[in-house]
């Protein structure tokens, strides 16, 4: 497998996705909130963390477990292990920017509902 930009990017987005993923499960079950998430300033703010976290963890798992897939799939391209056509990459990027902005979005909706 060579190593360049491309799979470098692909190994950082599936790192992020697996944090991500872990964060999300672990901070719904304990009812937190990451700081990696929404800011420690924030929290401080938050007359609710445990519906911050009912409503927002759930999603930064969502987003992590698609960041696994996406950086997985982007890795097994680059590494010409399987060649997914160009349109299956196009389909994969527009997907990951569609899940972005949805996440990006709920973490907006949620500090304007939570925070204060």
């Amino acid at each position: 497998m060579t190593m360049n930009f491309f799979s470098i990017f692909d190994a950082i987005i599936t790192l992020l996705g697996a944090y991500l993923l872990f964060t999300g499960i672990k901070g719904y079950k304990k009812g937190e909130v990451d700081p990696m998430v929404v800011t420690t300033e924030e929290l401080t703010r938050c007359g609710d963390i445990k519906g911050l976290s009912a409503y927002l963890m759930p999603k930064c798992a969502i987003f992590g477990a698609f960041c696994i897939i996406f950086g997985v799939q982007g890795l097994l391209n680059d590494s010409q292990f399987i060649a997914f056509p160009k349109f299956v990459n196009v389909i994969f990027l527009i997907a990951f920017v569609v899940v972005w902005i949805l996440f990006s979005a709920a973490i907006h909706k949620a500090k304007k509902q939570y925070i204060h």
